[in-house]
């Protein structure tokens, strides 16, 4: 989509609002940006606003449901599956972090699902932001919810989207680099540390090394938190990867020479330094880390050999079950896939191109659905004693062929798309609008009264007659001629000819005009 320079600066800054909510909200600013993104109908943007208000709220301990349900309505109404797949991942994330404390509610699982599928969807006009930030927080639930495969996947798939559009959107880009970084090093530690739970620490210092290998990204610019956070976590890395190289203070050091210990065999050593290092490290570490703590210091002199034994076992079963969990992620993600392929597909095959409107295929299947449906079930009686009222329009273009020639036939499509726009709008979701072929046109209307088919041929007529065609090419007017034929569900076959036949005594006495039984 393109974008004027003030929308792309208020995106850059509903991102910044973003970085921020998470320890220095300034509620000011979110109110005055929100203002701005609803005098310009920015909706990405107030989507953004939502997602910092959520941030917001969850630093001050605060329900962020309302804000969280509000991005999501937003994402359906904008239609942009880049940000749908941002508001539904961003859902699951709160989902997977309320499974500690309750048992119900949706699936974090199957809204991750229509995340992933969401993004194969992403058109590449969007901002590149945009589809950044979804991928993030994909990558995000993903972690949360012991999918790291996937995480990884996603987090690789949000560097290569980064370094897509060069130059443009650079401080963002900066801000969502330092958010993959950060995030990678917890995916890193907390897949590393359930290794080492496991016993599997050749494994496990395969992990850490590769994620160590990536060098220290903090600098100048990035919080001071953040800061702290990265070095703390590439210090236990470091430290399961076999020799401690990076430096530490307080309890995240005692951890690490813990951690270090452990891999020596000296368990004694180990459960004195977990037990020093406590549960409060000062910064924050995965679950996988603080579990490995607690495994380490259970491992001290005189412990319990069985309830090691069990710890160990539970420690197993974790894992295993977070691989068949893995395995059956990937199935529903495949199943879904195959689903909305299947959709695509049937929806290309019974939906006009051009139009948008039903095919001749499309209008075929609705009379089938028709015909199935009062085959199960006895049609209504209307007020004429007679079943449910249909009624056909037959509408065509008028002097088509002169649009065409005098215009060029690009002119010619955008006129028929147009036309397409405007029958969508005059019918019902029970009605059918649909492109036969050319400029042929037709509407069925189901469930209607004797005088409503003629009226609703009237306005789509005035509509076609007052629309603004020379936006298209200057000096072009459009206008048609419709027949219209009602009668009963029952005679439905018949009523496309006679509608025809109504479409040509239309024509006959001047175009432009309707003609109705």
């Amino acid at each position: 989509m393109a974008l004027s320079a003030v929308h792309e600066a208020a995106i850059e800054h509903a991102y910044r609002l973003i970085e921020t909510a998470q320890g220095h909200n300034d509620p000011a600013a979110v109110d005055r940006a929100e203002r701005e993104a609803t005098a310009h109908g920015w909706t990405d943007v107030r989507l953004l606003i939502h997602m910092t208000r959520s941030l917001a709220c969850l630093e001050d301990g605060l329900d962020d449901t309302a804000h969280v349900e509000a991005m999501v309505d937003g994402a359906v109404v904008l239609g942009d599956p880049a940000m749908l797949a941002l508001a539904v991942a961003l859902k699951a994330l709160r989902c997977a972090g309320r499974r500690r404390t309750a048992t119900t509610g949706e699936s974090a699982a199957s809204l991750l699902v229509q995340a992933v599928v969401l993004l194969d969807e992403a058109d590449r006009t969007v901002p590149v932001v945009h589809r950044a930030a979804a991928l993030i927080e994909v990558a995000c639930v993903a972690h949360e919810l012991g999918f790291w495969e996937l995480a990884l996947e996603y987090y690789e798939l949000t560097e290569k989207t980064l370094a897509e559009p060069g130059d443009r959107w650079g401080e963002t880009i900066r801000r969502q680099a330092r958010v993959v970084s950060i995030n990678s090093f917890d995916l890193a530690l907390d897949w590393a540390s359930c290794l080492v739970a496991i016993g599997e620490w050749d494994a496990a210092a395969g992990r850490a090394g590769t994620a160590l290998v990536t060098g220290d990204p903090t600098d100048a610019d990035w919080p001071p938190v953040w800061v702290e956070e990265v070095h703390g976590m590439r210090h236990l890395l470091s430290a399961i990867a076999g020799g401690i190289r990076t430096p530490a203070e307080g309890r995240v050091a005692a951890l690490g020479g813990a951690i270090a210990a452990a891999r020596a065999g000296d368990a004694e050593l180990a459960a004195a330094l977990a037990e020093e290092a406590g549960e409060d490290l000062g910064v924050p570490v995965p679950t996988g880390t603080k579990l490995l703590r607690m495994c380490i210091a259970a491992k001290g002199p005189g412990a319990n050999k069985a309830a090691i034994r069990y710890g160990d076992e539970l420690a197993t079963l974790r894992w295993n079950d977070r691989l068949d969990r893995m395995s059956g992620m990937r199935d529903a993600i495949a199943v879904e896939r195959r689903r909305r392929d299947h959709e695509q597909l049937r929806k290309e095959l019974v939906v006009d191109e051009l139009t948008g409107l039903a095919n001749r295929r499309g209008y075929q299947a609705y009379l089938a659905a028709l015909d199935e449906h009062r085959g199960s079930r006895p049609g209504e009686i209307d007020d004429r004693g007679d079943e449910s009222a249909y009624a056909v329009m037959m509408i065509d273009v008028d002097h088509f062929k002169a649009v065409n020639d005098g215009f060029g036939h690009d002119v010619g499509d955008l006129v028929l798309a147009r036309l397409g726009q405007i029958l969508a709008v005059h019918v019902r979701q029970i009605d059918l609008a649909a492109r036969l072929g050319g400029d042929e046109f037709v509407v069925i209307l189901a469930d209607v009264h004797t005088g409503v088919p003629a009226a609703r041929a009237q306005q789509i007529l005035d509509a076609v007659r007052s629309h603004p065609w020379d936006e298209l090419a200057a000096g072009l007017t459009v206008s048609v001629s419709i027949g219209v034929h009602h009668g009963s569900r029952g005679e439905l076959p018949s009523l496309l000819s006679d509608a025809d036949r109504s479409l040509y005594q239309a024509k006959h006495d001047g175009r432009g005009r309707v003609w109705a039984n």
